[in-house]
């Protein structure tokens, strides 16, 4: 994702120094200095069309499948809005105003040598299924092979199973040999990695192999790193106390405190200045067309569990929790006319800029939730207050990945975004987190029938091991 969205840019600015030379060939001395006074809008411009290309989905794995055709129509209209971005600026004398011959030629350029790129990501990935074996000790890890033809069938090709010596396979899937051949069979077919499971991880006679192998230079990695790669969450079924702790250990404590508490602070003075009039037409909507405050103020769980006032524009009607905390819905009939388009549209989040300049939020991190359902929840999902331990957000992973929800099974399956944010965060993902709450945004949020269309791992499937260990940890962080 961050590879091709950094390749887009740098064809795109050199796209532009191309431009100028042919522009400005023969012209020696104007060439030696222009391109310094260009630069400024051009970067500019290139990260304006590589974000457009980032907001209308061109870097997801999902669209991966669409036509080059398509692909080309949205590469067009980014670069038609990062023109206009440079456009604005020449006028604004923030930079050197770009000649029509050097714009006409650099665009053409850069569209050729896009369009290029996005040929070859196309064309690179209908080719490509990495090959995997997986380690197999017990019939529940033969059992996982039944992932591999319905989750992951379209990305990864099981070429075979391994097999500890002690074990007889039960299915018809193609055995490659035994855990004492693994480093010969790994070369023989051509395996890419080899997963195994918690089993395999926990049997001392094979730890010797398995760490030969990893010596020799072959990718050996649990089930539960193959969903982190290729889908970015993390199941719980596949969870162990070993996962927790190594992810723990994951973010630089100097990005958390230092880096993210500042970015925090400057993205979100720019986010008031930028979206404070939407903020006040929403407002004024609110007080226009139903009865009671402006602003809600609702007690959330902060970061270990602190509780703080959360500040939102009021979407529902006045009386909406006379009977107690209820759960949000789709179609909740609570919910006032404006205030369905503001939900729509997440106008009625903007006031958390101001939590988040509190120190009482960050701009991205697991959405804080009600201590009530946070109480509630943690009985019913495992390392469910996991998500505790680091700054809640205003948008996070799991949010421009999973839609509203409604139910424990939609807490479920949106903590196993906010587990992987929790291990990989980092200001890049942060800021791409950022630009795709925006498309999200325009696009009024994820659909019913996209959300059917979520990869998932089955839980029928799932190791023994793993869900056993998931619910003896999740019963003691009840406790505490």
């Amino acid at each position: 994702m961050s590879v091709h969205y950094a390749i887009d840019v740098a064809l795109f600015i050199l796209a532009f120094a191309i431009g100028i030379g042919i522009r400005f060939s023969g012209e020696s001395r104007l060439l030696r200095m222009v391109p310094l006074d260009y630069y400024p809008s051009i970067i500019w411009g290139a990260l304006v069309f590589a974000s457009a290309c980032y907001i209308f989905g061109l870097y997801t794995p999902q669209v991966f499948k669409q036509s080059l055709l398509t692909r080309a129509l949205v590469i067009l209209l980014s670069l038609g809005l990062a023109v206009l971005l440079m456009t604005g600026m020449f006028y604004l004398n923030f930079s050197t105003r770009v000649g029509r011959g050097v714009m006409l030629y650099s665009t053409m350029i850069a569209f050729l040598g896009i369009m290029a790129h996005h040929g070859f990501i196309l064309r690179k990935l209908s080719q490509f299924r990495e090959r995997i074996a997986l380690l197999v000790t017990c019939e529940q890890d033969e059992m996982e092979t039944k992932v591999f033809d319905t989750v992951w069938a379209h990305c990864v090709e099981l070429v075979g199973i391994i097999c500890s010596p002690d074990y007889t396979p039960k299915t018809g899937v193609r055995v490659l040999g035994d855990t004492r051949r693994m480093l010969a069979i790994v070369k023989d077919h051509g395996i890419d990695r080899v997963i195994c499971t918690q089993h395999g991880l926990n049997r001392p006679d094979l730890y010797s192999e398995i760490c030969r192998l990893r010596y020799a230079g072959e990718v050996v990695e649990p089930l539960v790193n193959l969903c982190e790669d290729i889908y970015q969450h993390v199941p719980l079924e596949l969870m162990t106390p070993e996962w927790l702790m190594g992810a723990s250990q994951a973010p630089h404590m100097l990005y958390i405190k230092k880096t993210k508490r500042g970015f925090d602070i400057a993205a979100s003075l720019l986010g008031l200045l930028v979206m404070g009039p939407v903020m006040l037409l929403g407002a004024l909507a609110v007080w226009l067309t139903s009865k009671g405050p402006v602003f809600y103020r609702q007690t959330r769980a902060g970061r270990f569990g602190r509780p703080f006032q959360l500040i939102k524009l009021r979407s529902m009607r006045v009386d909406a929790e006379k009977n107690g905390a209820v759960w949000a819905k789709a179609n909740d009939e609570r919910v006032t006319p404006v205030g369905k388009f503001l939900r729509k549209y997440r106008i009625d989040e903007i006031p958390q800029l101001i939590n988040v300049l509190r120190g009482e939020m960050s701009l991205v991190g697991p959405r804080p939730e009600r201590p009530e359902f946070v109480e509630e929840l943690a009985r019913e999902i495992p390392f469910y207050k996991e998500r505790l331990m680091v700054q809640p957000g205003v948008t996070g992973w799991a949010q421009v990945n999973y839609p509203y929800g409604a139910s424990i099974e939609d807490a479920r399956r949106k903590l196993e975004y906010d587990l992987y944010y929790m291990k990989h965060m980092n200001i890049f993902l942060d800021l791409f987190i950022l630009v795709d709450t925006i498309r999200i945004i325009l696009k009024g949020g994820m659909s019913e029938e996209e959300k059917e269309r979520l990869p998932h791992y089955s839980a029928a499937t799932s190791s023994a091991t793993a869900v056993e260990s998931a619910t003896t940890t999740a019963a003691s962080h009840t406790k505490t």
